[in-house]
C-alpha cells in the first residue's frame, strides 16, 4: 500500500487525483488533499506518514520548492513529486536541487501520475520525457557559461605563484570583468577584504592592474 499527500491550491486538480487514487483502494492510500502549506502541517499526523508526497511548485500564498527542504527533514522516507504546469527546464533543475524525486507536469494524461507514483515509490525518479530535451539544452548552456571562469581558474592556478584559494576565486572575477562590488558578493565577503586579496594577489604575480593580470593569463 502506497501512502499519499497531495498539496495544490487547485481544486480541480485535487479532485482529479483523488479520484484517481480512489479507484485503486488496494493499491493506494490517500491520507489526505491540502489546498496550502498551512493546510498540510495542520492535518499531517507523524504517527502516519505517507510514502508519497504531491506537492504544486507554486501554491498561491507561497513557492512551495522553498518548503521542498522542510518536508524532506520532516519526513525522510517520504518522496517528493512535484506537480506543475511549468515545462521550463530551470524550474525542473531547481526541484532536483531542491530534493524532489519526480517532475509531472499537468498537462499530461492525468492518469499518468499512477505510475509516476509507482516509479517513484520504487526508487526511480522521473522527469517528463517531453523535457529530457529541454534538460540536456539547459545542462550544455549552464556548462557553457562555466567553462570560461573555469578555465580562467586553470590558468591561474598554473602561474605557480603560491596563491591562496581566495586569491585565485578573486583573480577570476576580475579577469571576467566583476567589479569589487560582484565579488564580494559573490563569496560572501566584504569590499575591504577583496581589496586586501587583490593587493596580494597583484604583488605575489608581480602585477599592479587588472589589464596586466588578464594580459598576463593570455600569454
Amino acid at each position: 500500500m502506497i501512502r499519499i499527500i497531495i498539496i495544490d491550491d487547485d481544486p480541480l486538480i485535487r479532485d482529479e487525483i483523488s479520484f484517481l487514487l480512489h479507484r485503486h483502494p488496494e493499491e493506494f492510500e490517500l491520507l489526505f488533499a491540502a489546498g496550502s502549506m498551512g493546510q498540510f502541517f495542520e492535518q499531517l499526523q507523524l504517527d502516519k506518514k505517507p510514502d508519497i508526497v504531491l506537492l504544486d511548485i507554486s501554491l498561491s500564498e507561497q513557492n512551495s520548492l522553498d518548503q521542498a527542504g522542510k518536508l524532506q527533514r520532516l519526513l525522510p522516507e517520504a518522496r517528493i513529486i512535484i506537480i506543475t504546469g511549468h515545462k521550463e527546464p530551470e524550474f525542473l533543475m531547481k526541484a532536483l536541487k531542491k530534493g524532489a524525486h519526480g517532475y509531472f507536469v499537468k498537462s499530461s494524461q492525468p492518469e499518468r501520475i499512477l505510475d509516476v507514483i509507482r516509479e517513484t515509490h520504487k526508487g526511480g525518479t522521473f522527469i517528463e520525457p517531453q523535457m529530457a530535451s529541454a534538460l540536456l539544452g539547459f545542462f550544455r548552456t549552464e556548462q557553457e557559461e562555466k567553462a570560461p571562469s573555469d578555465n580562467i581558474l586553470e590558468r591561474i592556478q598554473k602561474l605557480n605563484a603560491g596563491l591562496h584559494p581566495r586569491e585565485s576565486e578573486v583573480g577570476v572575477g576580475l579577469a571576467t570583468g566583476m567589479s569589487y562590488k560582484e565579488i564580494a558578493s559573490a563569496h560572501n565577503i566584504g569590499i575591504n577584504t577583496v581589496r586586501h586579496y587583490v593587493k596580494s594577489l597583484y604583488k605575489k604575480l608581480g602585477i599592479s592592474s587588472k589589464q596586466e593580470l588578464v594580459k598576463l593569463l593570455e600569454d
